[in-house]
């Protein structure tokens, strides 16, 4: 394969070679008169055939110093050296550790595809905007043609010098993704397409459905003189496709595969895969998020952001059907006055709708409506990126809003973020109603706030009438034993928990998720009563039954995972437990995201049991490390964020930091003093503990 600049370069060195030849065998063989006759002929020959090769020369030199302008990425490469399948129009994902784009899982036409491209030719691939055709087409060029040069035309006016390249190199693959770009005035033509297949290139495009039925039969009678032309033109270059569709839907087998896969981006998307393709979840989620972010702008559509951060919230609080527009105009107010309310200049509602419900691309919009009544649902992509934390003043009116079926589920919603007001505020709408469980939810909201005594004369009053082995009367008996020993009853909550655990089994079965919620409680209370090692060996064993029962990533799992690490440190193992903690962090933060309550709690023991284990420096670290993310994910008043205060208060004393320890201290004492009140214990424990670290008290360091 030689390249017209190095026929040019071969044409003038051979006529510079012949001529010096020539002119010395005419000198040694002929007479002067004649031996210049003939030179003088050779030198007109050569002179021709030199101009020739100078020109091929000067052309290639163009058309080299051409491409940079004219090709993405400045330059043919082959296609192995490929890395970056963004530059080639592969829509990137939501960036999380692993890469610009998910790991690819392989589509049902994959064969056909590769077939095509080892046939040759022009092997064009069809779908419905976001089907994922650029990516499939990028990674079976990968597979088929990894040493062939790869040409992608940076626009329609690119083609033509594009041509002159692939006509010289041979055996290029041509990428023409959105092919309709490359057509019209000086674009993509017959002639055109004809020579690089000649050039033995492998032509690969991608086109959307909507663009290829621009070109069926059915549309040419609406069009006239030149723009009748024009479609002419490109139709004739389509027909010249091995076109292959691409279902915009994923089939059974492809969404079997795409479960096994390891990218979390994927796995996420598969939960929403009921109303839109798995590829246009990952395509097209991040050009509507891009969308979002950029709305916030005065002169972009502020009110329009702020309709979309109150039904994503929505969404995160639990409401799963359509909420209606007024709704998210009074949810507005909050968003847009938190990033400058008027001085955004919000546009009117009717505009702000219109805008977050308009179709970016596909089907898919930032808001979805849903039915003939004007109610909208966030697209489900957005519901899964990174956020700030639902604003509590957002939480309550959400509680507020709904109705009492409804706030049982944000209740749990908000109790899973330890959102603990809007969910104590939830679970007693509920309550009221009658609706079933949200007593027991409710007691348990009241008693996780610190308020056993409250929480067992409610749970004492539901348990009235009804049937000790009662599935309902199951669940209040497991938070009434669990209150009696927070009050410091462990004697008779110990019995209660064997009675409650024998029942469990007999009526639910020893696998159902009550019992082994019992049994979880059940052992803690073990330990509580000091039969630590005992505790700790049955949390091993209902980690191992959770495992088989829940699946390793299930949440249960790793709360069963979370209690054995803490009660194998409690049970003197400290080394043990933080290693326990450490793995747990890493699958946590896998299944869960880095910013999930859960895994602020995990990074909270690991400080902890760090520091337990004497390394006092390096937990001030990580208590210091983790302040940050729990104000922004929790809030500054909330308990786990008051907590991490707490102990790196605790471990600045331990070594003397004392302004540090004041400092951190006398925020817990604010906390405290305001929640519990300042006559409480925790209000008196933590200012006398303050008052001991005045430098000049002999008792600080104590």
């Amino acid at each position: 394969m030689v390249s017209r600049r190095a026929k040019g370069w071969l044409l003038l060195a051979g006529a510079a070679v012949l001529g010096a030849v020539v002119g010395v065998l005419a000198g040694y063989l002929l007479d002067d008169r004649l031996a210049g006759a003939v030179t003088g002929m050779v030198t007109a020959v050569l002179g021709v055939l030199g101009a020739r090769g100078r020109a091929l020369v000067d052309r290639g030199t163009e058309v080299r110093a051409a491409l940079p302008d004219e090709v993405l990425g400045g330059r043919p490469r082959r296609v192995r050296e490929l890395t970056d399948p963004v530059l080639l129009g592969v829509h990137p994902a939501a960036r999380d550790g692993s890469g610009q784009v998910p790991a690819y899982v392989s589509r049902d036409v994959d064969d056909r595809v590769d077939d095509a491209l080892r046939a040759g030719g022009f092997v064009l691939l069809s779908g419905e905007s976001t089907a994922g055709k650029t990516r499939v087409a990028y990674e079976a060029v990968r597979r088929v043609l990894p040493d062939r040069r790869l040409i992608a035309p940076a626009s329609r006016e690119s083609v033509r010098t594009v041509v002159e390249t692939v006509a010289d190199q041979r055996g290029c693959v041509v990428w023409l993704d959105d092919v309709e770009r490359y057509f019209g005035a000086n674009g993509l033509t017959v002639p055109l397409l004809q020579r690089m297949l000649a050039a033995d290139a492998v032509v690969l495009g991608t086109i959307r459905v909507a663009e290829l039925d621009r070109f069926g039969a059915r549309h040419e009678a609406a069009l006239d003189g030149d723009e009748r032309d024009g479609w002419r033109t490109t139709r004739e270059v389509l027909r010249l496709a091995d076109e292959i569709p691409l279902s915009r839907r994923w089939s059974e087998p492809e969404l079997d595969r795409a479960s096994r896969s390891t990218d979390r981006r994927v796995r996420s998307a598969l939960r929403m895969t009921d109303a839109f393709g798995l590829a246009e979840l990952l395509a097209d989620g991040p050009e509507l998020a891009r969308d979002w972010h950029n709305a916030w702008r005065p002169d972009g559509h502020p009110q329009g952001a702020a309709l979309v951060a109150a039904a994503v919230d929505c969404r995160r609080a639990g409401l799963s059907e359509p909420v209606p527009v007024d709704l998210l105009a009074d949810l507005a107010r909050h968003y847009l006055d938190a990033r400058g309310g008027t001085t955004l200049r919000p546009e009117p509602l009717d505009a702000a709708v219109s805008w977050a419900t308009t179709p970016a691309r596909g089907t898919s919009s930032l808001l979805i409506p849903a039915g003939e009544d004007g109610r909208v649902l966030a697209f489900d992509y957005l519901i899964d990126l990174p956020a700030d934390p639902v604003p509590v003043a957002v939480w309550l009116a959400v509680v507020d809003w709904c109705d009492p079926e409804q706030a049982l589920v944000v209740g749990r919603a908000a109790r899973g973020v330890a959102r603990f007001e809007a969910s104590t505020a939830a679970f007693r709408k509920a309550a009221d109603a009658g609706v079933p469980g949200a007593g027991a939810e409710l007691a348990e909201a009241i008693g996780s706030g610190g308020d056993p005594r409250t929480a067992i004369t409610l749970l004492t009053s539901m348990l009235a009438g009804i049937p000790r082995d009662d599935p309902e009367a199951l669940k209040l008996r497991g938070a009434l034993a669990r209150f009696t020993q927070e009050i410091d009853d462990s004697e008779l909550a110990t019995r209660m928990f064997a009675e409650l655990l024998d029942d469990c089994r007999d009526v639910l079965g020893p696998d159902a998720p009550d019992t082994l919620a019992i049994r979880l409680q059940a052992a803690i209370q073990l330990g509580k009563n000091r039969s630590r090692r005992e505790a700790v060996r049955r949390l091993a064993e209902l980690t191992e039954d959770h495992t088989r029962v829940y699946g390793p990533d299930h949440h249960e799992t790793l709360r069963a995972r979370h209690l054995h690490a803490i009660w194998t440190g409690r049970c003197g193992d400290r080394a043990r437990a933080l290693e326990l903690f450490t793995e747990l962090l890493a699958d946590r933060t896998r299944v869960q995201g880095s910013d999930h309550p859960n895994v602020l709690s995990t990074r909270f023991q690991i400080a902890v049991w760090t520091r337990n284990g004497g390394d006092t420096e390096r937990a001030i670290e990580l208590f210091t490390e983790l302040l940050p993310g729990s104000i922004r994910v929790l809030g500054e008043h909330h308990p786990h964020t008051v907590s991490t205060r707490y102990r790196l208060g605790l471990g600045a004393r331990d070594i003397g930091r004392l302004e540090l320890a004041a400092e951190q201290l006398d925020i817990v004492c604010t906390e405290w003093t305001r929640r519990f009140g300042p006559d409480s214990e925790r209000a008196s424990a933590i200012r006398s503990l303050i008052a001991k670290l005045d430098p000049a008290n002999p008792s600080t360091m104590d």
